[in-house]
């Protein structure tokens, strides 16, 4: 009887080390790619009008935008870090503060050059650019919100959505350099698919995980 119960117990632990192991994989590539994205990003900082193009009138605002989600990429994976949070309190509340202000910053950039320079490719990848910009900001903003507030299960996932928006901003525009996404079409007919791509796929698959955790 107590080995069955056992064996019972260990069938249902093993989906959640099955996601446990999927999340650090997860996290591992997610944060290389990341490092690849802000090491060529720093080419934006050189004032160069050829390097920055159309960008060149809001230079100012592009590297806000680069330098709040540069600064979110790096800090977000400590945000999440269950250890971390546990052990450094402190130090989660600093990175904390620190990251809804990058993602604020990063946020408010992407939406000003959506309503300037996106509508010169059209109008499809401006409204995609604003809504991204929109969930970013907004649940970078109700993360810091529920966790002044002490609802700290919902403040765990509101920042992993904001978290994930930072991604999208990645995972859009290192796509875009794919041979087989540049085999779709022209920049301006991919563009805004493969932004709302970005982050909705991922936000749907992270509830799937949460409702498979509850489950579990």
């Amino acid at each position: 009887m107590n080995v069955e119960i056992k064996r019972a117990s260990g069938q249902r632990q093993h989906p959640s080390r099955a996601l446990g192991a999927i999340q650090r994989t997860a996290g591992a590539l997610i944060l290389a790619l990341s490092l690849y994205f802000i090491y060529h990003s720093l080419r934006l900082f050189s004032f160069d009008p050829k390097t920055l193009g159309k960008y060149y009138s809001f230079k100012w605002i592009i590297m806000g935008h680069v330098a709040g989600g540069s600064l979110a990429l790096l800090t977000g994976p400590f945000q999440l870090w269950a250890a971390f949070r546990t052990r450094y309190r402190r130090a989660h509340r600093v990175m904390g503060r620190v990251y809804v202000a990058a993602t604020t910053i990063g946020a408010v950039c992407a939406l000003i050059l959506a309503t300037t320079t996106a509508p010169t490719v059209n109008w499809p990848y401006a409204l995609s650019l604003h809504m991204l910009a929109s969930v970013w900001l907004a649940s970078g903003l109700l993360a810091w919100r529920t966790a002044v507030q002490k609802r700290f299960k919902q403040h765990e996932e509101w920042a992993t959505r904001s978290y994930i928006a930072t991604v999208a901003f990645v995972a859009q525009a290192l796509s875009i350099e794919l041979p087989f996404v540049a085999g779709l079409g022209p920049f301006a007919e991919t563009a805004a698919t493969l932004i709302w791509f970005s982050w909705t796929v991922p936000m749907v698959a992270y509830d799937w995980l949460r409702a498979v955790r509850a489950r579990a």
